[in-house]
């Protein structure tokens, strides 16, 4: 008779194969990966469409039938008259439709005339009445008869200071500062010198002039070096005396 060959030998490589083969098998059975997280991408900011127009020109503007300076005109538009927006268009300059009272129109998108921000109107008594308009994030304080501060909530500022005569006024500039520019500046239709004084940081800048035989005006300025120059033109563009 042969040799008995034992029986745990014959079955190791018996076992050793199911094992392999339940392996090859055993990923398809285990738990799947998880899905990979992905981060929301940020959504870009929209600007809201305008809805509203307030004239700021002190002399009113013209409602017209049509988007050009040459359509005929159907009424007139008082400085701090607001409007609802019905459309726009770039064309001839750039136009706004909106809604009067009782009809439809369109007026000027020049912004020395008209603006989408909102807007209030401070009104001084006295012997000469005058006003300004500004934007309504802003606030006002009469720091004595003839010293008004408007004050924005980033603690840029715009001074008015008035008296008789440009002679009663106080300096425009503190001493030591050093002008850094000279130009001319319309207000009302009374030309004036624009003063800009030399900061590292900030647009300072005044105005001075005679409005009237009876009033005077200096208008000093300590704004937003990137924007200070467009914000002061925005308060003497909407300067009324009368």
């Amino acid at each position: 008779m042969g040799k008995a060959v034992p029986l745990l030998s014959l079955a190791l490589p018996v076992v050793a194969g199911l094992l392999l083969a339940t392996a090859g098998c055993s990923s398809s059975s285990g738990p799947s990966p998880s899905p990979r997280q992905h981060s929301p991408r940020p959504t870009a900011s929209v600007t809201p469409a305008a809805t509203q127009l307030t004239v700021i020109a002190p002399l009113g503007v013209y409602l017209r039938s049509g988007p050009t300076a040459t359509a005929s005109v159907l009424g007139a538009l008082a400085q701090g008259v607001t409007l609802p927006i019905l459309s726009h268009t770039i064309a001839a300059g750039g136009w706004w439709q909106v809604q009067g009272a009782t009809e439809s129109g369109w007026v000027t998108a020049d912004p020395q005339y008209t603006s989408t921000a909102g807007f209030e109107t401070y009104q001084a008594g006295g012997s000469v009445p005058w006003s300004v308009m500004y934007e309504d994030s802003w606030t006002f304080a009469q720091l004595s008869s003839g010293e008004l501060r408007f004050t924005s909530s980033g603690r840029q500022n715009v001074t008015f200071y008035t008296a008789s005569s440009v002679s009663q006024l106080p300096a425009a500039a503190p001493a030591g500062d050093d002008q850094k520019s000279v130009s001319s500046v319309e207000v009302y239709g009374v030309t004036a010198a624009l003063v800009t004084y030399v900061s590292p940081s900030a647009y300072q800048a005044s105005v001075e002039l005679q409005a009237q035989p009876s009033l005077a005006f200096l208008i000093t300025a300590q704004l937003s070096s990137r924007s200070g120059a467009a914000t002061l033109n925005l308060f003497l563009e909407t300067v009324f005396f009368s």
